[in-house]
């Protein structure tokens, strides 16, 4: 990759990785509604559909910016980390959606491939934060706080909420600093 290529892969993972936040927003505020709040209006077939496609959606712009900031942290020097968080990411990625998408007609998502789902996206992620550290492509706080926060939540929810280890904001944090970083800069 030439400089330029670097910055606007930079550019778009940053915007990829923000927007994967923001496109969850709505999914979890529809949950809310519908799962927590009870809305009346909420309890329609459409309604899962939006709730569960902003969800799904998040996750695809997660790993798209993902693909990207691997390309960027092997172009940094990191050739082990970044490549593994990337394989292991994508491989909850598709465990994520299968399950979403089985929800949608069942109403109740598959709960073994979204605890897979979760494990997979924590060392991922976490595989990342480590692969920041070793190439220095972004200070070494916001590699240390991505791993932290992943291998911290890794071991919270099992003992925490054995029964129910999906809380999908959390995977979203990560993406949210990282993205940022990459707009800022150092």
């Amino acid at each position: 990759m030439g400089v330029k290529d670097l910055i606007s892969a930079q550019v778009v993972a940053a915007w990829l990785l923000i927007l994967s936040g923001v496109l969850f927003l709505p999914g979890g505020l529809l949950f809310t509604g519908r799962a927590i709040l009870k809305w009346p209006s909420a309890q329609s077939q459409n309604f899962l559909y939006w709730e569960r496609g902003f969800v799904m959606a998040a996750i695809l712009a997660a790993a798209l910016g993902w693909v990207l900031l691997d390309r960027l942290l092997e172009a940094a020097g990191d050739k082990i980390l970044a490549p593994a968080g990337m394989v292991i990411f994508l491989m909850g990625t598709v465990l994520c959606l299968a399950a979403e998408s089985f929800g949608l007609n069942q109403q109740k998502y598959a709960y073994a491939p979204i605890v897979i789902f979760v494990i997979l996206v924590f060392l991922g992620e976490a595989a990342f934060g480590g692969s920041i550290l070793r190439t220095g492509l972004l200070p070494g706080w916001v590699g240390w706080t991505t791993i932290i926060w992943n291998l911290a939540w890794l071991v919270i929810l099992p003992i925490a909420r054995p029964k129910d280890m999906y809380y999908p904001w959390l995977f979203y944090v990560a993406p949210e600093l990282i993205g940022i970083m990459l707009l800022v800069g150092r």
